[in-house]
């Protein structure tokens, strides 16, 4: 009922504001996004399980009663009442202590997970955002040089119509305008295709305006410059190889605990009973019981051995998979930073082939008009152009995405990142 009503209140804030930026997206997936749902509450299972592991070591009481009303063959009757209260405590069990500990270990590695579970839900909103937002960016470049042949193609016509060029100008321009309109439905298609799989993770009906990058951002190089640092950062910070760290102990205090299960566990308990027997007399007895006792497994068919040697390889695996953890970081740090670093460099490129390519169609403009370019060199201008703003977009979005993949690589994403960023796209506009 809680979860239902949530969901309405999200979706009833969604549909009444008329954009939507990267920063609410990802917040409105912390409350609603059924995957990162699933793996908060494992967090909270996870954390009772410290209780439980603690539950052995602390005081048990119990409390426990009889009645019994017994008629023999001699026609009397007996009548018995117990009544009795059990206080145990371990006092030394160090198997249990080691449980403990585990336990708490354990939990430390769940809310890792946690925060790896944040960081793929960021990248995957993200992700599905930007999906839109290219796809947006796509379809309005495509109407723009829709419009664009489509008033190329008219000039051409007049053009023919005066006799003042020829008809294969006409016939490339059409063939151009048809081959738009092809892509222009492919790409309405991809851009429903995208919102649609925002949507199923949001579990909202998003508005009709995503906000996105209008003009030229100021993309900020990271300060440590040379790819071999970050890897450092990620070997020491990423969220998974401090898993691996811990479980490298977990595996450590499981092998303890098999090398002392032979020794010996201490328990103390105290009771004390109130028995009443009621017959041709009345005989009441309060009896109070101390009792210490010690046990120590001598042989139990060979398991222990076999379970110590069952933790040596797990041992050995824990470090192995720290190992490949720790590689798993440096390749994907140094990656994402030469993505990063590239995706700025071909921005910066992009925008100075735009601009160029500005001066282009409008030189081609020019000689066609007076005769010393043809409508082809101009329609190829304009294509140019076009192709040139769709890949200058796509760049963009990919060098912020290479960004918070570093920022995840390096164990440093969280929601002021993806906020940083959403108000880096906000001030574009």
């Amino acid at each position: 009922m809680n979860k239902a009503l949530m969901i309405c209140v999200v979706l009833t804030f969604t549909t009444n504001i008329s954009a939507m930026d990267l920063i609410s997206a990802v917040d409105i997936a912390f409350k609603s996004d059924p995957q990162f749902l699933r793996d908060k509450n494992l967090l909270d299972k996870q954390k009772e399980l410290v209780n439980q592991a603690r539950a052995p070591l602390m005081p048990n009481i119990s409390i426990s009663g009889s009645y019994a009303d017994t008629e023999n063959s001699t026609s009397i009757d007996t009548n018995t009442q117990n009544v009795g209260v059990t206080l145990s405590q371990t006092i030394f069990d160090r198997e249990k202590f080691l449980t403990l500990e585990q336990s708490q270990l354990n939990v430390m590695v769940a809310e890792l997970n946690f925060l790896i579970s944040k960081e793929q839900t960021i990248l995957r909103i993200v992700d599905a955002y930007f999906n839109i937002l290219i796809a947006q960016n796509n379809l309005k470049t495509i109407q723009s040089e829709k419009d664009a042949v489509k008033e190329q193609l008219e000039f051409a016509k007049r053009n023919f119509e005066v006799g003042t060029s020829t008809i294969t100008d006409q016939q490339e321009a059409q063939a151009r305008f048809d081959l738009i309109r092809a892509s222009e439905i492919r790409t309405k298609n991809n851009l429903a295709i995208a919102r649609t799989n925002l949507e199923k993770s949001l579990l909202v009906s998003l508005p009709e305006n995503l906000v996105g990058i209008n003009k030229r951002v100021r993309l900020e190089k990271p300060k440590l410059s040379k790819p071999e640092e970050w890897m450092q950062i990620a070997r020491d910070n990423n969220l998974k190889v401090k898993i691996a760290k811990i479980r490298t102990k977990l595996a450590t205090l499981d092998l303890k605990k098999r090398k002392i299960a032979r020794m010996p566990s201490l328990n103390l308990s105290l009771s004390a009973n109130n028995s009443t027997v009621d017959s041709t007399t009345s005989i009441t007895q309060d009896i109070k019981t101390a009792t210490l006792s010690i046990s120590a497994p001598i042989y139990r068919g060979g398991s222990i051995s076999a379970s110590e040697r069952q933790a040596i390889s797990e041992l050995k695996r824990a470090e192995n998979t720290l190992e490949f953890e720790m590689l798993n970081a440096d390749r994907i740090a140094g990656k994402s930073f030469r993505t990063f670093i590239a995706g700025l460099s071909q921005v910066e490129a992009l925008e100075a082939a735009e601009e160029s390519s500005k001066v282009a169609l409008e030189s081609n403009k020019l000689g066609y008009e007076v005769g010393v370019r043809i409508n082809i060199d101009v329609l190829n201008a304009q294509r140019q152009l076009f192709s040139t703003q769709r890949d200058l977009a796509i760049a963009r979005y990919d060098a912020l995405q290479a960004k918070l993949e570093l920022l995840s690589a390096t164990g440093n994403l969280d929601a002021s990142a993806v906020k940083q960023m959403s108000q880096l796209i906000s001030d574009s506009n």
